[in-house]
Order: C-alpha cells, then structure tokens, then sequence
C-alpha cells in the first residue's frame, strides 16, 4: 500500500501509522520491519506514543 501511494501521477501521502504504545493499545511492531525501513525512506511515520498528543490534544 505504502508503495502505491508512490506511483507516479498521483498526489499522495506515504504514511505509516507506528502502533508502539502499549499504554492506549497492545504495542505491536514486530513484523514491521520492513514497512518501517521503507517509510523512513519514502513517507512519514506517525508515532502513536511520540505523536499522541499533537494529533489529539488535550
């Protein structure tokens, strides 16, 4: 998906939405690995524990 979003001719926004915070949900990022590797690269990753607060504030 993430790739996709990179074909050429289309206006897009490569996100990943990074769920490593076990506090609000089950931290799950194992098997990730490669998703990550290429959003550092291409997109923007989104942490749920770095980034909580700035999307949702208080």
């Amino acid at each position: 998906m993430l790739r996709f979003s990179r074909t050429a001719g289309r206006a897009a926004l490569p996100l990943l939405v990074l769920h490593d915070d076990a506090e609000r949900e089950f931290a799950y990022t194992a098997g990730a690995e490669e998703a990550l590797a290429w959003t550092k690269q291409h997109g923007t990753i989104v942490s749920v524990k770095r980034d909580w607060s700035a999307v949702f504030p208080s």
